[in-house]
């Protein structure tokens, strides 16, 4: 280095010197990096360069020094670096590759401003002039007398007045007497000198009041107020769904209050988040007290024991559990039902205490089953039937002569019948403990019914397991039951992650470009409204603006498939018809990128659905295999489809494009807002539609992808 570069010309050149290495890391720079960027040699020398290019010119940048660095010359490529105050500096490099040195050379200044003073000021003027006209909230302004002075399009709009009505008039004239007087209350704190921020309330003749989130401050000059200019956003249907969210929030509140079952749930940190009354009552706990802390701080004596286990299974394997365990606190058993969730845990359970003393006494009494009406058989240890009571009759139809030789399995189960939960408890029945276990079994007439089995082994006077005890009880009922109350879990679940959802909306989403109009509103008084601060705090101003109008648009669409679910119209849908329409819609795009999109519907194939739903499900997954196309082929669209009158219809629709990584994507697929392609455009909002889409029809959706070999989604939809 010090032979290519003198430490002279290092040291007095007004241009920033740097060599690189082929890691990417500065090796040496000279003192101008300091006037440059701010930044000192210590602060850059070992750093690799790219964390201090500017985000957005990273991947450019990249590509320049790895093209530099194969032997090509590069003269006057421009980017931008972050200084050291934070600021964005714009600098022109002329670089090469050094193969002998195994550096690259660079040298950079700074771009000169090639803009004239007056051009520049006319055009901010005229962009000011068409901000202000164009803008979509009232803007007027009022001098110290508090006499308008200048109103925009939006304002005459609003309050449905001409200019020359309002000029040099009050803004008490279009105001009732009570926000008339807030205004001018505001308008003489705000001519001291503050900002202030207020909701005004305004109602046209015969139209529902409009809410606007209102700002004023004061216009200076040389320090001295001369004006007021106001701003006012109508809030109205921000306002309106942040109330129905109040109300759907209060409305969840009290159905879980009146469940039956006692229920509480926790976050991820094992906290408290809610906890109904019957919850309260059975684990003699005080909400206003336990809300807030850690179940296992509060209760030491049950960590690591049943409830732990079960609640750390279901949280690791995102997993329903059902389980029972005793509660040493207030001594009881408990049933209990968790259903893991990615904002935490939420977990049902009743009382069974007198089940569990009755269950243990039966146990013992299981050897006079032949004077029970409980259904009680005896089996060898090959698990042939030897006997079976009167009640196993009744309950069952099979007679002793018919049920003698055969195993309870071939002669009870169903092809639904699952027996992992038995698999699972069989080798503590051969350990010698008697297990308990629910089956669904089938009647002799064919009808199915659900039984609670308990399994005693029986043993020979070796000490051998000779036989087998089972009595078993007719749970049917209590099983529905359980299914129904399992069922509208299920609903309030979903309902609750729809709450949360919108609550996050309104928390991050909505917040966020609001607290940033605000600070921008705050900086663009402290501004020169010549400077180029100005221009650009304006044009973030407006882009801010836009989020918030996207993010409200996209609440709308979501409210408007919510309210849509349980009164959907539906009708008799060509599937061919439908992504032969959306085809063609992206016709000449298609054709442009050289795509190929080829069907193999099952001819004729309709279903009973919702038409505009179905257009935009094929939509979204067309524009998403377009945007997400492989550069390295053309882009290859692949859809089956095939129906049955009874079982529903299956739709694959496949992509070559660059598909993502499953692990990462995990369950954020199909939410909102969640992208894993960050070079490409969009909000996040395609495939949450999809799956909304779809969940209102009654159907579901799963996608398989990987990078580099493209996505499948299979779509299902009900008859």
């Amino acid at each position: 280095m010090e032979d290519n570069i003198p430490e002279k010309i290092m040291k007095h050149l007004p241009d920033m010197l740097c060599a690189i290495d082929k890691s990417g890391r500065f090796v040496r720079v000279n003192d101008s990096c300091e006037q440059i960027l701010g930044f000192s040699r210590v602060d850059l020398e070992g750093k690799p360069f790219i964390d201090f290019v500017h985000e957005e010119d990273r991947v450019l940048t990249s590509k320049i020094a790895e093209k530099l660095m194969d032997g090509e010359s590069v003269n006057g490529f421009e980017n931008r670096y972050v200084g050291k105050d934070g600021g964005t500096v714009k600098v022109i490099w002329t670089a090469v590759w050094s193969p002998e040195e195994n550096l690259l050379f660079c040298s950079a200044r700074k771009k000169p401003c090639q803009q004239k003073n007056e051009v520049r000021l006319a055009k901010e003027v005229q962009w000011h002039k068409s901000l202000f006209e164009n803008h979509p909230d009232v803007i007027f302004y009022e001098d110290t007398a508090g006499k308008i002075t200048k109103v925009n399009e939006t304002f005459i709009e609003t309050f449905n007045c001409k200019k020359e009505e309002v000029t040099n008039s009050t803004l008490s004239c279009l105001l009732p007497p009570k926000m008339a007087d807030m205004n001018q209350r505001y308008l003489e704190q705000t001519l001291l000198g503050s900002t202030v921020r207020f909701d005004l309330e305004y109602q046209k003749d015969g139209e529902k009041p409009r809410i606007f989130d209102t700002v004023k401050f004061p216009v200076k000059v040389n320090q001295e107020v001369i004006g007021v200019q106001t701003i006012a956003k109508d809030i109205t249907d921000m306002v309106h769904a942040y109330e129905t969210i109040q109300l759907q929030a209060k409305k969840l509140n009290t159905i879980f209050e009146s469940i039956t079952d006692a229920f509480f749930t926790m976050d991820r940190e094992w906290n408290f988040a809610f906890i109904n009354r019957e919850a309260e009552r059975i684990l003699g706990i005080n909400k206003n007290y336990h809300i807030g802390k850690n179940a296992w701080k509060e209760f030491p004596s049950e960590l690591g024991g049943e409830f732990d286990r079960q609640y750390q299974h279901a949280m690791e394997t995102m997993q329903p559990v059902h389980f029972e365990a005793y509660f040493s606190m207030t001594s009881v058993w408990l049933e209990v039902k968790a259903f893991p969730s990615s904002e935490g845990i939420s977990i049902y359970f009743t009382d069974i205490t007198e089940n569990v003393k009755a269950r243990k006494e039966l146990e013992k009494l299981s050897l006079v089953a032949s004077k029970t009406n409980n259904s009680v058989l005896i089996a060898d240890k090959d698990w042939r039937i030897e006997w079976v009571n009167l009640g196993f009759t009744d309950l069952t139809g099979y007679s002793l002569v018919e049920a003698m030789g055969r195993k309870p399995s071939e002669l009870l189960h169903s092809h639904k019948t699952d027996i992992k939960e038995y698999k699972l408890l069989e080798p503590k029945l051969l350990g010698g403990e008697p297990i308990s276990l629910e089956v669904l079994n089938v009647r002799k007439n064919g009808e199915e019914y659900w039984v609670n089995i308990e399994i005693s082994p029986a043993y020979s006077e070796s000490g051998e397991i000779s036989r087998f005890i089972e009595v078993q009880t007719d749970i049917s009922s209590l099983k529905n039951k359980e299914l129904e109350l399992s069922a509208l879990a299920q609903e309030l679940y979903r309902k609750n992650t729809d709450l949360q959802q919108f609550t996050y909306i309104v928390s991050h989403n909505l917040r966020s470009p609001i607290a940033n109009i605000m600070g921008l509103a705050d900086a663009l008084n402290m501004l020169d409204k010549q400077s180029e601060s100005f221009h650009k705090a304006l044009s973030y101003l407006k882009q801010d603006a836009h989020r918030l109008d996207t993010v409200m648009r996209d609440m709308n669409s979501i409210l408007s498939i919510r309210d849509s679910k349980y009164n959907l119209e539906t009708e008799t849908v060509d599937l061919t018809a439908v992504i032969n329409e959306v085809s063609q819609s992206f016709g000449e795009k298609l054709l442009t990128i050289g795509a190929d999109v080829s069907m193999d519907i099952q001819e004729g194939l309709s279903l009973r659905a919702n038409r505009a739903y179905m257009y935009s499900i094929f939509h979204n997954l067309v524009s998403n295999s377009i945007k997400y196309r492989s550069p390295e082929r053309p882009l290859r669209i692949r859809i089956k489809a095939i129906g049955n009158p009874s079982r529903g219809t299956i739709v694959s629709f496949s992509d070559n494009g660059i598909g993502f990584d499953m692990k990462k994507a995990k369950d954020n697929l199909f939410r909102m807002y969640k992208r894993f392609h960050a070079e490409q455009p969009g909000r996040g909002m395609g495939l949450f539609l999809v799956k909304n889409h779809l969940d209102a029809m009654g159907g579901s959706i799963k996608a398989v992808s990987g990078v580099g070999f493209g996505t499948r989604f299979m779509i299902y939809l009900p008859s």
